[in-house]
């Protein structure tokens, strides 16, 4: 099950007034093979055999992510298929605004080895190469951080207008956003779970 870090969410449903809110969550586990070892040059294929993969129906969200989502003034979710898949699972009677700057940040994928390891760890090493400036093609890394910077003033704007907003986004990005978001003031945890269905809450007095 999912679980909550910051305000609780009896807090972030009511919506103090004078107080914005911004909730960010993770998606929830796409039905997909995470365990079958695979060659490295196959990563770019597993990458878009996930991508439009549904939602495992045995992972569930928690009950107080599903609250805030159908009670919020506004949702809104990346162009990914998980994302959108989440979003309508936790409002099903919510459109949510689909925004591509709230995509997650695209794995390098151009390997050539045979050596098979779990996808995983193909991920995991692919990850901390872009970390460190390998970008091979997709967006780098100083491109992520810009894109979160602008994903995190498109919420305040949304927060502003509604009081509250919940992004069912990604587990990097939402990480990279909490980091503009606590820049800009925003009170809440350093780093959101990167769990599946986990969500952070920040708030920030409204202006």
């Amino acid at each position: 099950m999912a679980g909550a870090q910051g305000p609780g969410p009896s807090d972030l449903s009511s919506g103090h007034v004078g107080v914005m809110r911004i909730v960010l969550a993770r998606h929830g586990r796409p039905a997909w093979d995470f365990r079958t070892p695979i060659p490295g040059h196959a990563l770019w294929e597993w990458l878009r055999g996930e991508g439009e993969a549904p939602l495992d129906a045995s992972s569930r969200p928690s009950a107080e992510l599903e609250q805030l989502s159908k009670e919020a003034r506004c949702l809104v979710a990346s162009p990914l298929r998980r994302s959108r898949d989440s979003a309508r699972l936790l409002a099903p009677t919510t459109s949510p605004l689909v925004d591509p700057c709230f995509r997650e940040a695209e794995l390098p994928s151009a390997i050539r080895s045979g050596l098979r390891l779990r996808p995983e760890m193909w991920a995991l090493l692919a990850r901390t190469a872009w970390f460190c400036g390998w970008s091979a093609g997709v967006e780098s890394f100083k491109g992520a951080r810009e894109r979160a910077a602008t994903a995190a003033s498109v919420l305040t704007g949304h927060a502003e207008e509604a009081g509250a907003v919940v992004l069912v986004g990604h587990g990097l990005m939402n990480i990279l956003i909490a980091r503009r978001l606590r820049a800009a003031g925003w009170r809440g945890p350093r780093f959101p779970s990167p769990q599946y269905w986990t969500f952070g809450s920040y708030e920030r007095a409204a202006a």
